[in-house]
């Protein structure tokens, strides 16, 4: 298993996102306009996302972007074609709690890694088994999970782990 550290930040706007990666940020996540549960919030249109891409490249990060929808049947509309836009622009994973968006992303966009989102709370090493069955490169783990419990679910699987180590 790689025990190398990842620096991950939130993002909210273009220049955040800019600053973390100056100040030492492995990868940078945010959220697009569409199939994130902030929808309200002030996120990245698809030309941020394609200029954030280009930035982290020049700075050897990643751009990770939030799908943690809670999708209701018209929240599937364009997808596929989002999807396929985050792969081309070099995102390098979504961070997903849909079956149905992880399914979706694995048969139309191999190339971008899927990251199960949080919201899933998975806290144990037979869950983190089971989603990196389905082809989830990475689990973040349960807020809940103490570093105890970290330490055991990681010596119990080879799946990528994430924590947040303050807040959300």
């Amino acid at each position: 298993m790689n025990k190398n550290i990842e620096l991950l930040a939130p993002a909210g706007s273009l220049e955040k996102l800019k600053i973390a990666i100056l100040y030492g940020a492995n990868a940078v996540y945010n959220s697009g306009k569409k199939f994130s549960l902030r929808a309200r919030a002030n996120n990245f249109t698809l030309e941020n996302i394609k200029e954030a891409c280009e930035f982290a490249r020049e700075h050897n990060a990643k751009i990770y972007v939030t799908m943690n929808i809670i999708p209701h049947e018209e929240d599937f509309d364009g997808l596929v074609e989002y999807l396929q836009y985050l792969e081309n622009v070099g995102v390098s994973a979504i961070i997903t709690s849909s079956m149905h968006i992880i399914q979706t992303c694995l048969k139309v966009s191999p190339n971008l890694e899927v990251h199960l989102s949080t919201q899933l709370s998975t806290i144990n090493s037979l869950s983190c088994k089971f989603y990196q069955d389905l082809g989830v490169k990475r689990v973040v783990l349960g807020r809940e999970v103490s570093i105890e419990k970290m330490k055991e679910i990681t010596k119990n699987t080879n799946v990528s782990l994430e924590a947040f180590i303050h807040g959300g």
